[in-house]
């Protein structure tokens, strides 16, 4: 199976100028045509004196918060422009547009530090201070550091 995906960076920046409002939550929901998200779920946000979020998605609490990628990172979309037939097909995906912040939603409880995608943010960043490359700097330094030893 082939998996082809179409995009370009001056899609991605452009779309970046005014990037489309993200909601991440933990629901599935049986259908992908559009939804009147403004109409029937933005506009019942709250916002708490604690800076959390505050809504419902079928009779079901949803507390959220406001997240913004790692410097450096963008989030991309990409639709699938037909669906396989079989497993074994070819995929193929265009672009559909790109993000930097969206809004992380859990059921019943206030999304904290502990939760599986702030991990994730996070070891995004760790990851690219563990591979920077070092500086003259710190490998003199270390250097010196071995030798007082």
């Amino acid at each position: 199976m082939a998996i082809n995906i179409e995009l370009a960076r001056a899609d991605v920046e452009t779309s970046l100028e005014n990037p489309p409002k993200l909601h991440y939550i933990p629901a599935s929901i049986g259908g992908d045509g559009p939804a009147k998200v403004q109409e029937y779920f933005d506009s019942y946000t709250a916002e708490q004196e604690d800076k959390t979020l505050l809504n419902a998605l079928r009779g079901y609490p949803l507390r959220g918060k406001p997240f913004t990628l790692p410097e450096g990172c963008k989030g991309v979309i990409f639709q699938e422009t037909q669906k396989p037939l079989s497993a074994d097909d070819e995929r193929s995906f265009s672009f559909a547009g790109a993000f930097d912040r969206f809004t992380y939603w859990n059921y019943d409880k206030i999304p904290s530090k502990n939760d599986p995608l702030e991990k994730a943010l996070n070891w995004m960043e760790l990851a690219a201070v563990l591979h920077a490359p070092l500086s003259d700097t710190n490998v003199k330094e270390e250097m010196v550091i071995k030798n007082e030893k």
